[in-house]
């Protein structure tokens, strides 16, 4: 019990570890709008101005409901905090996808590329060696770090919890085999078992999308947050991801079992342009537009996008996407050039969905809002958005350019790698390097303000996607810069392996922090405690256990391993048991041991049972153990 300090004063300027180590009390209310996990005991540094901000609620409603629950005479029992295991299921999405662009990601592009450089042509590498690289980018880079952050983030500003948990633990293992295997098949083109293997990696990859947007979708379902247009994005994306990855796997399999090279080369020219689409314009703009209209207004002070704006947007942008890939099939499979003359109708699309919602934000002004101006992310956004409208604006150009370098007679895919090096690099990774380098601290309670600028980082990749675009573009008219082209990908695998040691760092405090918390005995037992904790802190709760059926537990090996993953929220679900009846009976039980284990079990009411009652089992006991439900 606490009454906190009578002088702290609680404003919404107070920091969250502020409150919390003076009013413990008050993480009931802000696990209400999605604290839970974030931060670890103490939760993140921001103040509860920014809290309310990001996570959706109002200030006037979050600050009334904390005053009830800290006002003087209001008693609350505390609780310790310790986070479920899904609260830290991101961090392995985001250590696999850090892992996966540093090898098959982008330092394959980079190797790739120092090959084109000294062949001087950019069809002197195999197309399924490029496509294999690419998939590791989409599926391994993007998808990964989209998965993990719609994981952790999405829930909670639904305000609530994550249908069926452990189902995001399996389409993490199911994603990451997929991609190993199936990067492998198509990296082993020719073998007689890379085929097969691509297509075994590509459908474990599809089970895992399925997998994880059905789990989004029904956790959006259970919720009671309303239809608002970045929800409208990041459903579109949800399909655009699951559209894209059927395209995709298809896709490599007419590549690999190509008979001959005129066959390859029709469908690579005729899939490959659509299939891109999808996965830039469709998957990754869509996702990182919902989310820019959610967290940008509450991250950097920006203007927010209004419901009937963003409505239109998404409309604009759906419309650009199928319009797109629809029209380059058509002019593909009639050889009609009056429908490559229509893309300009989805690209303009393209360009004046982002304008407008974009432009209101005015990134290229000091941000209004003081923490932003001296936050360290806030440069990766602007020049991410600075790299889309490089884009955007190469792609509009692209007629114009084709008709000054060949008269229009020729196509050009050092142009047109270019605008995708730009979106892809330029727009998609800095994006995920800026929300990471804010997400990231956060979630594991680390004060952003004692972390570097990542001015490094920063300068390198922008650098190498500089070199790129430019060095790329110039190929086309004069050989020279093949020469030079190389050092772009060495600046940005750079870059990301700066970025990413920073973040594995951060992510492994946390871990360790967190961990150390999660080890200290805490005054009473809750739901997100585990299993093994209880009985390492209190060893004489096995009684408690025991009662309500638990007897599993008498064999050493299942405390050992089923119990260290189990927590009891999660145990009792399996055993039909109900939560709050073990919940009182353990911190009764606790409350009569003095916390030193010397005394026997109480019941829920506080009475002191017999020791025959609770049946107390020794290691050796020859009792037949039930197999826990649902093991």
């Amino acid at each position: 019990m606490t009454a906190g300090n009578p002088r702290f004063k609680v404003t919404l300027e107070t920091m969250v570890p502020d409150l919390l180590a003076q009013h413990p009390q008050a993480r009931e209310v802000l696990d209400q709008y999605g604290l839970k996990g974030c931060g670890g005991p103490m939760g993140p540094h921001e103040t509860l101005r920014f809290f309310a901000r990001a996570h959706g609620v109002g200030e006037a409603e979050l600050m009334t409901k904390l005053q009830q629950v800290i006002a003087p005479g209001i008693q609350r029992r505390m609780t310790s905090e310790t986070p479920d295991p899904i609260d830290s299921i991101y961090r392995r999405f985001f250590v696999a996808g850090i892992v996966v662009v540093l090898t098959a990601g982008a330092t394959w592009g980079a190797y790739l590329l120092w090959k084109i450089g000294f062949a001087k042509s950019f069809t002197s590498v195999s197309v399924l060696e490029v496509n294999a690289h690419g998939h590791a980018q989409i599926f391994g880079w993007v998808g990964l770090f989209i998965m993990g952050f719609a994981l952790q983030a999405f829930p909670r500003m639904w305000h609530t919890r994550l249908v069926a948990p452990p189902l995001a633990g399996l389409s993490f293992v199911v994603m990451l085999a997929g991609i190993a295997i199936r990067t492998t098949g198509m990296a082993a083109n020719g073998y007689s078992w890379a085929v097969p293997t691509a297509m075994v990696g590509g459908t474990l990859q599809l089970l895992a999308v399925l997998t994880f947007v059905t789990q989004l979708g029904l956790t959006f379902r259970q919720s009671k947050a309303r239809l608002e247009p970045y929800i409208g994005f990041i459903a579109l994306g949800m399909f655009w991801f699951a559209a894209q990855t059927v395209m995709s796997i298809w896709h490599t399999w007419t590549t690999m079992t190509a008979t001959s090279r005129e066959e390859l080369l029709w469908y690579v020219s005729t899939y490959q342009a659509p299939l891109r689409d999808l996965q830039v314009h469709g998957l990754a703009l869509f996702m990182i537009i919902g989310v820019s209209i959610r967290m940008l207004p509450a991250l950097l002070g920006l203007p927010e996008t209004s419901d009937r704006r963003g409505w239109v947007v998404l409309v604009l942008l759906t419309v650009a996407v199928v319009s797109e890939c629809l029209i380059f099939l058509a002019y593909r499979w009639t050889q009609n050039h009056v429908y490559a003359g229509m893309l300009l109708i989805p690209w303009i699309l393209l360009a004046t969905g982002i304008c407008i919602v974009a432009l209101p934000w005015k990134l290229w002004r000091p941000f209004s809002d003081e923490e932003a101006r001296r936050d360290r992310i806030g440069k990766f956004i602007r020049a991410a958005y600075g790299w889309l409208a490089i884009s955007l604006t190469m792609l509009l150009l692209f007629p114009v350019y084709l008709y000054f370098w060949s008269r229009g007679t020729e196509f050009s895919h050092a142009y047109h790698g270019a605008i995708r090096h730009a979106i892809t690099v330029g727009f998609v990774s800095l994006m995920i390097m800026g929300i990471a380098a804010k997400v990231v601290p956060t979630l594991n309670g680390v004060d952003p303000r004692r972390l570097t600028a990542l001015w490094g980082p920063f300068i390198l990749v922008n650098l190498g996607c500089f070199l790129r675009v430019t060095t790329q573009t110039l190929t086309d008219w004069n050989p020279f810069f093949f020469r030079v082209v190389g050092i772009s990908g060495v600046l940005e695998v750079t870059g990301l392996a700066w970025w990413g040691a920073g973040l594995l760092q951060i992510l492994w405090r946390g871990r360790q922090e967190l961990a150390a918390a999660a080890g200290k005995k805490p005054d009473s037992i809750v739901g997100h405690h585990r299993v093994s904790d209880v009985l390492e802190w209190f060893p004489s709760t096995i009684d408690v256990f025991l009662k309500h059926r638990f007897t599993p537990l008498t064999n050493p090996l299942l405390r050992a391993t089923l119990a260290r993953g189990v927590t009891l929220a999660t145990a009792t679900s399996l055993h039909r048991v109900p939560l709050d009846q073990l919940l009182a009976d353990l911190n009764a039980a606790i409350r009569g041991l003095g916390n030193n284990g010397s005394n026997g079990p109480t019941t829920s009411d506080g009475c002191e049972t017999s020791h025959a009652e609770a049946q107390p089992v020794d290691a050796e006991s020859k009792i037949k153990l039930p197999i826990l439900p649902g093991h």
